[in-house]
């Protein structure tokens, strides 16, 4: 085949065979389960106090929200104006270089497999942290020991949590293979069940005041609030916050509550983009920001952030702020419901990282990178079936390394993975008016502009900013993410082999009579 002219027949074929089924309060839904209000807001203050003392978190949730704000803004104009399957890859490899489009999606691929296989050991954890207080509170043994035997690094069976992970995996990688109605039935019933434990916890937060919480932790624990801060004082503690540390407290709220945009990835399925990405992408974004406002508020109102903190430092760990919920409802019911909707919450993002990594797979299909089996959609169900199975294999060995290892703590640094790739999708934004002039006039976008600049140029021009920023304390704050010399050690060799997988691709094709950066200069087909 001969590669001389542009033209969609030089793709694997002129259609990419997916369908456009997602509206906008998919989007949403989607969006939200991604980072789902409760769990992700359990983690700020679970994880912060760990590294962050004396936080000001209004302050930081503040200026995380500006930043949050910008980057789905401009994911939404990005997506809008190129919607294809495969997000990042198809902008940076169409727009700035085929080849950093390859090497920077490779490094987003390898992060979201981290999260695909994490799932069931975050929903174990969070689970068992929160049973193991509850435990304590309720004066049930069964209970404490049932939280550290699910908690991994407490359990007396870590094999035993693996095969549930595993089954966990199997029950995602099935849904998504079916896709259609029957995983949709399935996130909307994840949506549903999050919102409603988020409605139980917030309505036991708004209806108690903080003396009911003075009284209940004396109740369960000898010298009550004020024993906490005496020994927290003994230990150098104070009660107090500051701005000072606010430039590096907000990578960490960055962990937690992200946002890490995904929607990208199948944007050649959703109806109407630049419609659907807004009220689905920035509109979800913001619901959730006011959400964490006003869970934090609460959780400050009736328990007290230093108090949280002192916490910390008095046991050398955080509790999941949920698990106080029983302190004040001491019902099994209800700490079954809240236990329930921990352990659905983190299962509900690994699931669809499934999904975002078979697009990725898919497209690097369709532009004959890899095999052409990965870009193989089943005629019924309309999704790509053998690019999901081999996601769903791939996500055993994370998952195999977070139970049995230290690695994936130690040397796998997805944050800084997936600023790269931000980074350069932000560059691509900046320049896709000026570069490809043909898509940008064709997009939805085109009038969107301040003054003579497009706004995308703008939002671009800023992120990479905020991108270089994040990148920057992914890299040198431990908070964030590993990278000692085994780290950087790790990350190379991704690099290597990401550009080795790339020449192969080039000079495979070269011998067909295909042009591949050629071809690349081509927007897919839909």
């Amino acid at each position: 085949m001969s590669c001389s002219k542009p033209g969609s027949h030089f793709f694997l074929r002129e259609a990419t065979g997916l369908v456009k089924e997602l509206s906008a309060f998919d989007v949403f839904v989607w969006s939200i389960i991604f980072f789902p209000w409760l769990t992700s807001w359990a983690g700020i203050f679970w994880v912060t106090p760990d590294y962050y003392l004396h936080v000001n978190y209004y302050a930081a949730l503040g200026a995380w929200s500006i930043i949050a704000m910008v980057i789905m803004l401009l994911y939404w104009l990005l997506t809008a104006a190129i919607p294809r399957s495969g997000g990042d890859y198809v902008f940076v490899s169409r727009i700035i270089s085929s080849s950093l489009g390859f090497i920077g999606s490779f490094l987003f691929l390898l992060a979201l497999l981290t999260s695909a296989g994490s799932g069931g050991y975050w929903a174990f954890t969070e689970a068992g942290t929160d049973l193991t207080f509850a435990g304590q509170v309720l004066g049930d043994k069964w209970i404490r020991n049932l939280g550290l035997f699910l908690t991994p690094t407490t359990t007396s069976s870590p094999w035993t949590l693996f095969a549930l992970s595993l089954l966990i995996l199997g029950v995602g990688a099935v849904s998504a293979i079916l896709g259609g109605k029957t995983l949709k039935r399935v996130l909307y019933a994840l949506f549903g069940y999050g919102l409603l434990v988020l409605i139980l916890v917030v309505a036991v937060f708004a209806f108690t005041p903080h003396r009911v919480f003075l009284q209940d932790y004396s109740d369960s624990f000898n010298g009550g609030v004020h024993a906490v801060f005496r020994q927290a004082s003994t230990m150098g503690y104070l009660p107090f916050s500051t701005l000072g540390n606010i430039g590096g407290v907000i990578p960490v709220l960055f962990v937690s509550i992200g946002p890490y945009p995904v929607m990208q990835f199948v944007g050649g399925e959703i109806k109407n983009p630049k419609r659907s990405l807004l009220f689905g992408l920035v509109f979800a974004e913001a619901v959730s920001i006011l959400v964490w406002f006003g869970l934090t508020y609460l959780v400050d109102r009736v328990i007290g952030i230093s108090f949280l903190e002192a916490l910390s430092v008095v046991n050398g760990y955080a509790i999941v702020p949920t698990a106080f919920v029983t302190l004040l409802i001491p019902n099994q019911i209800v700490l079954w419901i809240i236990t329930v909707g921990l352990i659905l919450g983190n299962i509900g993002w690994s699931w669809l990282a499934f999904i975002f990594i078979s697009r990725i797979f898919f497209a690097w299909s369709f532009d004959r990178i890899i095999p052409a089996k990965f870009a193989s959609v089943s005629e019924s169900r309309h999704t790509p079936t053998f690019a999901l199975i081999v996601a769903s294999l791939l996500a055993v060995v994370p998952m195999y390394l977070e139970y049995f290892t230290s690695f994936i703590t130690a040397q796998v640094n997805a944050i800084f993975f997936y600023t790269i790739v931000w980074f350069l999708a932000a560059l691509s934004a900046a320049l896709l008016p000026y570069i490809k002039k043909d898509v940008f006039e064709l997009s939805p976008i085109k009038a969107m502009k301040v003054g003579s600049i497009p706004l995308i140029t703008l939002l671009g021009c800023i992120s990479m900013t905020l991108f270089a920023y994040l990148g920057y304390y992914s890299a040198t704050n431990p908070a964030i993410g590993p990278f000692g010399i085994g780290a950087k050690i790790f990350t190379l060799s991704l690099i290597i082999t990401a550009i080795t997988i790339y020449v192969a691709a080039y000079y495979w094709n070269k011998r067909q009579g295909v042009d591949l950066k050629l071809l690349l200069k081509q927007v897919p087909p839909e």
